[in-house]
């Protein structure tokens, strides 16, 4: 019986690894809930706080309970963590059974999609408030992982499937017809490694 049971699990694992494998839209219900996660590591690691009086005089910002290194390993740390479930997601290739959806569902893709964005750009801006405070230089961990996640978003040779990040949604999204004849994606996703660029330009 134990034997059976033992062939029956493999048999199983057989089945279910092409589909656990295949980028598919829950693929970006994933990471939105990932990137929410980090984002929240970076906030645990020291709330970064406006003095009113200061910023009224010139400046002020200050990091409460957290010193800077205890800062940039957690900043760094919650940067690894986002880019090494990229570049997992980045390796599958695309699901060859998207289905071409309904306008009522494509509604529900779009505000997925852009939720996506939202909390990456939520992600980036606590990094960069973080670096505005610190001012880490090129030999910092947090630099490095910054640099990471812009090629894996916008760079073919991050990966074995020669495609960036970007063109992987492009790909998935195409295959639903939500977005139509339109860029968006396009747009909007370049302007997020836009983003990401500025904020590599900080490190100096």
């Amino acid at each position: 019986m134990h034997y059976l049971s033992l062939q029956l699990l493999i048999a199983l694992s057989l089945i279910l690894q092409p589909i656990a494998g295949l980028v598919t839209l829950q693929t970006i219900r994933n990471l939105t809930a990932l990137t929410d996660e980090c984002k929240n590591m970076i906030v645990d690691s020291g709330g970064v706080v406006v003095d009113e009086l200061a910023r009224v005089l010139g400046g002020g910002q200050v990091v409460m309970n957290s010193g800077e290194d205890e800062v940039e390993d957690a900043v760094a740390a919650a940067l690894r963590m986002l880019c090494s479930d990229l570049l997992i997601e980045l390796e599958k290739p695309l699901s060859p059974s998207t289905p071409h959806l309904p306008e009522k569902q494509c509604q529900v893709v779009k505000k997925e999609y852009h939720e996506f964005l939202a909390s990456t750009v939520q992600f980036l801006h606590e990094v960069q408030e973080r670096q505005m405070l610190w001012h880490w230089g090129p030999s910092s961990p947090v630099f490095n992982a910054v640099v990471w996640m812009q090629g894996l978003w916008a760079s073919r040779r991050a990966n074995n499937q020669n495609r960036s990040f970007i063109e992987q949604q492009m790909g998935l999204y195409s295959a639903t017809g939500c977005f139509g004849k339109s860029q968006e994606v396009l747009r909007r996703d370049v302007e997020l490694v836009e983003y990401m660029n500025d904020l590599i330009d900080t490190f100096n």
